[in-house]
């Protein structure tokens, strides 16, 4: 067996190193595969643990603050829940409200829209039809004609049964609402508890583990955890930015369905290669071809802004980017998208990203400094500092 090996290992440095890494690539996809697997069946706990996580730098000021207080720590956990789940509550509430009104009011309005796109695109191919009738095979114009007209039906008959697929849905979601409201419960008690108990859960896992198990999660964590959640985590306030830059500047235009509008080009700019601009770019050229002059050239400067704002603030969010290769993300979005439909998009470039992490992480190349650090971070770190320097003069004075 040690012959077998030894033999094995040969054979691999022979390559290049090649087959372990490729065993490192498959191992990662696998976990990533039982990851999704398992996400339905615990995603409380995760969301859980994510408002934990977010609640942790304000809940350990907070029981600093209160100090000696007997029940310090259940009061900062309470406050710190009742914030967060308050501002979320508010903003999905508000969010909710307005979103649905203008899908209503976008569905009730797209007939007319696609009519009045498909009548002034025929009337700019008959002018061009018209100039150069002769270059043009026999019966172009019609052929174009009934391709906008057959899109515009398929596109409205999609519309009309638009109702009766929310109405489904909302029936699906009341018949399911008792679950929803044990997830929601499990997801409260979870946060509470993930936090109130953080350092007794950590320290049940270093007593319960052996201390090489547990040196090697905290550089995988450090290395791969940190980086990929680190970007996404920037990635993720970066769009939220952005969208709010769109959402303003189409109220500002005066343009219905800003907010809807917003969201979906803020959810594009997540998709890599894709991007916002290829909306707004669009769109503004559209106008422009349509004689809308005033809503190209601000189409143009919401995009202008979006730009200016990415550069300024993405390279103090992200502090090393770790993004693929173009062609990687274009060759892993297809990939995606072949397995898993739409969320393949987003999902095919995350496992690549996780593996060439974990790949620069299995080399050496990452570590803990690769963290983003944000603003709220650094200056918690300063305050712990301070605070352990001047604890260090009081001791020796």
């Amino acid at each position: 067996m040690n012959s077998f090996f030894e033999r094995l290992t040969v054979w691999n440095k022979n390559m290049n190193d090649v087959p372990r890494k490729l065993l490192i690539i498959a191992s990662v996809t696998l976990l990533c595969y039982i990851a999704v697997q398992l996400f339905p069946y615990c995603w409380p706990f995760v969301l859980a643990f994510v408002f934990s996580s977010l609640m942790e730098p304000v809940a350990r000021l907070l029981r600093r603050f209160f100090g000696k207080i007997k029940a310090a720590r259940t009061m900062a956990t309470l406050i710190c829940m009742a914030v967060l789940f308050g501002l979320i509550t508010a903003l999905f509430l508000t969010t909710a409200d307005r979103l649905v009104r203008e899908i209503f009011n976008f569905a009730r309005a797209l007939p007319d829209m696609l009519t009045f796109l498909v009548n002034s695109i025929t009337a700019w191919l008959r002018a061009i039809y018209e100039d150069y009738a002769e270059l043009l095979p026999a019966g172009f114009l019609e052929q174009v004609t009934g391709l906008l007209t057959s899109m515009v039906s398929s596109i409205v008959s999609w519309v009309t049964n638009l109702s009766g697929r929310l109405a489904s849905f909302t029936i699906s979601t009341a018949v399911s609402l008792p679950t929803i409201i044990l997830s929601v419960l499990f997801t409260i008690m979870g946060t509470f508890y993930l936090s109130y108990d953080r350092e007794r859960i950590a320290a049940f896992f270093h007593r319960t583990f052996p201390k090489s198990v547990v040196r090697d999660f905290g550089l995988i964590k450090s290395g791969v955890f940190t980086a990929i959640f680190g970007q996404i985590r920037a990635q993720i306030f970066i769009s939220f930015v952005l969208m709010l830059i769109i959402i303003a500047g189409l109220t500002i235009l005066g343009k219905p369905y800003a907010l809807l509008l917003g969201l979906l080009i803020g959810i594009a700019d997540v998709l890599p290669v894709i991007g916002a601009g290829l909306f707004l770019n669009t769109w503004a050229i559209g106008a422009l071809v349509l004689g809308d002059y005033s809503t190209a050239i601000g189409l143009f400067i919401i995009y202008l802004c979006t730009i200016t704002t990415r550069q300024i603030i993405e390279p103090r969010i992200v502090g090393k980017q770790l993004g693929l290769y173009p062609l990687v993300t274009m060759m892993s979005m297809f990939a995606g998208f072949q397995i898993l439909g739409a969320i393949g998009l987003i999902a095919g470039p995350l496992v690549a990203n996780i593996c060439r992490v974990t790949l620069d992480a299995d080399a050496g190349l990452l570590g803990p400094s690769t963290s983003s650090k944000t603003p709220l971070s650094i200056w918690w770190h300063n305050t712990q500092e301070k605070l352990r320097s001047g604890k260090a003069k009081k001791k020796k004075g």
